[in-house]
C-alpha cells in the first residue's frame, strides 16, 4: 500500500482532544497559535485581537463541551434534569405518572327493613319488596371534608347459594320480645377524591390523534367517557391495543369477564409539571370505522391506468393514519368526560369519621310501598371501622427516576421478585399505595410465596394495610402473575421503639441546645423514606452523628427499647419484642417481615448527660 507523501513531508499539526472547559481550550489554542501562526500575531494578551480570537474559540469549544456533557446526562434517568426528558423516559417504561392518590376503605352500610309475616311458613321475615339495592357512585363525607365515593353496587337482595342473605342480618326486638325489624349490613368499597363532569366540543374538522385537556389536577380515575352519539370511549395502555375486558354480572353472583372490541378508545397522559392530564383519541376517521383495518394498497396506487403520459404524483401517507387501526378520533360532537381528581395523606382519615351522607341513589323493587321507601331511606346509616389507607403525596422526581430504572427491567408480568415490587410502588391510584412491601418464600408451600405489606395513616405512621387494600392489590397483581404462581399477602409488623443515649457533655456547652441537636440530627437517621422492611439498625451510625456534635466528649451507651401499646396518651404498635436479643455485634437484626419505626422522635430519643 502506497504512503501518503502529505505525513512524509507536510506540516504535522498535533491537536488535544481532550479539553473540557474554557481554561483547558485556550491554553491549547494558546500554545498552537504560538507554534503555528508565530509568524502572524505575536500578542495574544486579553487586550488584543489575538487574545479576542482565543477567547471566541475557547468559549464556543467550551459552549459546545458544556451541551455535549448536558446532553449525554439526559440520557440516564439518575442524571436527567430536564422534566420533559424525564416525562419521555417514564411513558418510554411503560410507567404511569400519577399525581397525588386517594385514599380507600370498606364503609358499612346500614339499613333498617321492616318485618312480615311470611305467608306459607308464617315465619317473621324481612319485607321481600323492601329491600333496596344502593348504586355505586353514593357520596360520603367524613369529619374532616374528604368526599369518599362507593365504587360498587350493593344489593342487599344478594343471597348466597344456600339461601341466605349476604348481608349481616341483625333482627330488632320491641318491648314486647317481637321482631320489628331487621338491620342489613353490607360492606362497600369507597374511594377518595371529587369527581367532576367536563364537555368539549369537538370541530367538524378530522384531526388524527386529537387531544383534550382536563381542567382539575390529580386525576386518579377517568370513571366514562362519551360522545353525544352515545358511543362509549375506553381507555387503553396504547392506542394499538384494540380489546378491553369487561366485567359481567352473573344470576348466581359469579363474574365473568368478556373481551370487547373497542375502535372507541383512548390513552391518558399526566405532566410532571403541574399534574394536569391530557386525553387522546386515536387517528382513524369516524366515517370509515365500518372500512377494514387495514387500507386498502389500489388507494395509495400511481393513477396510470389508461394513461400513455402522466405528470408528477404527490402520495399522501397520511391516508394510511386515518384507518381504524388506531382507534376513532371524533369529529363533529361533543365529548364527555367524568373524572374522580385529588389525593393526599390527609385522605387517610380516621376510622368511624366516615358518617355523613351527600348523595345516594336507591333501587327499589316496583311494588314497594313509596312510606316503607321513605322510612328506609331515612334509616340509613354508614360507618368506616377502619381507618382509610392508600392516600400519599404524587411521587417526587427522585421517586420518579428510581421507579424508570426498576422498570426497565420489568416485563408485563410477574417473574422475579424484583418485577413483583415494581408493580406493587407503580400500583394505580384509584388501588391506593402501599408504603413498603417485601416478599418471603412460603415455608408450608414450595409454590407459593408470601407478601408482607405496610400502608401509612393520615399522621404519616405506619399501619396495617385496610382489608380494601390488600383486595385491590390482589386484583392487581392477578392480571400480571403466571398461571402457576400463588401468593398470600399478609401485615407486616412494625416495630416501635426508643433510643437511650448516655453521653458526657463539656461544660462549657449549653445542655438544653445541645441535646435538642441531637435528638434533631439522630431523627434524620430514621425518616420514612430511610426505613425498609427488614433493614437493620446499626448502632455504631448513631453513635457518629452523636460524638461528631460540638461539645460531646463521648457517647457512653446507646440502647434501643420496643415500646408498644398507649403511653402517655403516644400510640404505638402492638407488636412486642425484647432488643436485646436480637443484638449481635452492634446491630439490631430483625425478621424480614418486620420494619423500624421511630414513630414520636421527639419523645423517643431520650438524651441522658452524665
Amino acid at each position: 500500500m502506497a504512503d501518503d507523501i502529505k505525513l512524509k513531508f507536510g506540516l504535522q499539526r498535533n491537536r488535544s482532544y481532550l479539553n473540557r472547559d474554557f481554561g483547558d481550550f485556550r491554553g491549547e489554542l494558546l500554545r498552537y497559535a504560538n507554534v503555528y501562526f508565530k509568524d502572524k500575531i505575536q500578542d495574544f494578551s486579553e487586550a488584543s485581537m489575538g487574545g479576542l480570537f482565543l477567547d471566541m474559540a475557547a468559549y464556543v469549544g467550551d459552549t459546545m463541551s458544556f451541551y455535549l456533557d448536558h446532553q449525554f446526562r439526559e440520557l440516564s434517568p439518575n442524571t436527567v434534569t430536564e422534566t420533559a426528558n424525564l416525562e419521555s423516559m417514564i411513558r418510554n417504561a411503560g410507567l404511569k405518572i400519577r399525581g397525588d392518590s386517594p385514599a380507600s376503605v370498606m364503609v358499612n352500610f346500614y339499613i333498617e327493613i321492616p318485618a312480615v309475616q311470611d305467608n306459607v311458613t308464617g315465619e317473621i321475615i324481612p319485607d321481600p319488596d323492601s329491600i333496596p339495592k344502593i348504586k355505586d357512585g353514593a357520596r360520603l363525607v367524613s369529619s374532616n371534608g374528604i368526599n369518599f365515593y362507593l365504587t360498587e353496587t350493593l344489593d342487599f337482595t344478594e343471597k348466597t347459594p344456600n339461601g341466605k342473605y349476604a348481608a349481616q342480618v341483625t333482627p330488632i326486638l320491641n318491648s314486647a320480645g317481637s321482631v320489628t325489624s331487621f338491620v342489613y349490613m353490607l360492606q362497600g368499597l369507597t374511594v377518595s377524591g371529587t369527581i367532576a363532569t367536563e364537555e368539549f366540543v369537538i370541530s367538524s374538522s378530522f384531526v388524527p390523534f386529537r387531544t383534550i385537556k382536563l381542567t382539575n389536577q390529580h386525576v386518579s380515575a377517568v370513571l366514562r367517557v362519551y360522545d353525544s352519539e352515545g358511543n362509549d370511549y375506553h381507555q387503553v395502555e396504547s392506542l394499538s391495543q384494540d380489546t378491553v375486558f369487561r366485567k359481567n354480572k352473573l344470576s348466581n353472583g359469579d363474574t365473568s369477564i368478556e373481551v370487547i372490541n373497542t375502535p372507541f378508545r383512548y390513552t391518558m397522559d399526566t405532566s410532571i409539571g403541574d399534574r394536569t392530564s391530557t386525553i387522546r383519541f386515536g387517528s382513524g376517521d369516524g366515517s370509515n370505522i365500518t372500512d377494514v383495518k387495514i387500507p386498502n394498497p389500489s388507494d395509495m396506487a400511481l393513477p396510470l391506468y389508461g394513461k400513455e403520459t402522466f405528470s408528477k404524483v404527490s402520495l399522501d401517507p397520511n391516508h394510511l393514519l386515518r384507518s381504524t387501526s388506531l382507534g376513532i378520533s371524533p369529529t363533529g360532537t361533543t365529548i364527555t368526560v367524568v373524572y374522580r381528581h385529588g389525593g393526599g395523606s390527609n385522605h387517610n382519615v380516621d376510622a368511624d369519621s366516615i358518617n355523613e351522607i351527600q348523595e345516594i341513589e336507591y333501587s327499589f323493587f316496583q311494588a314497594a310501598n313509596y312510606n316503607k321507601t321513605q322510612n328506609i331511606k331515612a334509616s340509613l346509616a354508614v360507618s368506616n371501622p377502619k381507618e382509610a389507607t392508600g392516600g400519599s403525596a404524587a411521587p417526587t422526581l427522585l421517586e420518579l427516576k428510581n421507579f424508570v430504572t426498576s422498570a426497565r427491567s420489568m416485563q408485563n408480568r410477574v417473574v422475579t421478585t424484583d418485577d413483583l415490587l415494581a408493580r406493587i410502588y407503580t400500583l394505580p391510584t384509584e388501588f391506593g399505595v402501599v408504603h413498603r412491601a417485601n416478599v418471603l418464600p412460603n415455608p408450608e408451600n414450595s409454590l407459593s410465596s408470601i407478601l408482607y405489606v405496610i400502608s401509612q395513616n393520615s399522621l404519616g405512621e405506619l399501619v396495617p394495610c385496610s382489608d380494601a387494600l390488600k383486595r385491590n392489590l390482589s386484583t392487581y397483581l392477578n392480571e400480571f402473575r403466571l398461571i402457576g404462581d400463588a401468593m398470600d399477602i399478609l401485615d407486616a409488623h412494625v416495630l416501635n421503639f426508643q433510643i437511650r443515649i448516655n453521653c458526657r457533655f463539656t461544660h462549657t456547652v449549653n445542655k438544653y441546645e445541645l441535646i435538642s441537636k441531637i435528638i434533631s440530627e439522630v431523627k434524620k437517621l430514621y425518616t420514612k423514606e430511610k426505613i425498609a422492611l427488614g433493614k437493620p439498625i446499626v448502632v455504631s451510625e448513631i453513635r457518629s452523628v452523636v460524638q461528631n456534635l460540638t461539645g460531646v466528649i463521648s457517647v457512653v451507651d446507646i440502647e434501643l427499647i420496643n415500646v408498644s401499646g398507649t403511653i402517655e396518651n403516644r400510640s404505638y404498635s402492638s407488636t412486642k419484642k425484647n432488643l436485646s436479643e436480637i443484638l449481635d455485634n452492634d446491630v439490631y437484626f430483625i425478621d424480614p417481615y418486620e420494619i423500624f419505626e421511630l414513630r414520636f422522635p421527639n419523645n423517643d430519643i431520650i438524651v441522658t448527660v452524665i
